[in-house]
């Protein structure tokens, strides 16, 4: 190693951890106790069962978890077992908009599902109603309107519902 490679800034690197089923609540925890800087979106989940009702929190993108990771951290991580793999984001400002966008959804939309991402539809921005400010793809089911925000890094996007007066072209 060169001296100069000593005097190199160490920065983190965002990481989109592909984790093994059920287990990203472990691996969130887990990245706690590192103190490393991590994120689980999660939607609330209201169902019954035995005739009572019952609140779960669930991962917005079941089998991710999103770290920002120095190279040492991610070993550790990887060798936890229950991370698959890590993807190395390219566009980390694209990625924490979307996942900002995300999370404004999940806390004023309570009838959001995970949906793959389909063919480009028209882009638009929400103007009005719950969701105002936000932008993705509209998509339409009869005559109801969803919009669709995506998370480019996973090939995943969420569905909310939308009145179509809320819309405008972008």
């Amino acid at each position: 190693m060169d001296v100069e490679d000593e005097n190199l800034p160490r920065r983190r690197t965002w990481y989109v951890l592909h984790v093994k089923p059920r287990t990203e609540k472990k691996v969130d925890d887990f990245l706690s106790c590192l103190r490393v800087f991590h994120y689980l979106p999660l939607v609330r989940k209201v169902s019954k069962v035995q005739r009572r009702r019952v609140v779960r929190h669930l991962p917005v993108f079941p089998g991710y978890v999103f770290a920002r990771l120095f190279p040492e951290e991610r070993f550790r991580v990887l060798e936890t077992k229950q991370v698959v793999r890590t993807i190395e984001v390219d566009n980390p400002r694209r990625m924490i908009h979307q996942l900002r966008q995300v999370e404004h959804a999940s806390r004023l939309s309570t009838d959001m599902r995970v949906v793959e991402t389909f063919e480009p539809g028209e882009r638009v921005k929400v103007v009005s109603g719950p969701l105002r400010g936000l932008e993705g793809q509209v998509q339409r089911k009869g005559g109801a309107a969803t919009l669709i925000l995506t998370v480019d890094i996973l090939g995943r996007a969420l569905e909310a519902a939308v009145s179509p007066t809320d819309l405008q072209k972008l």
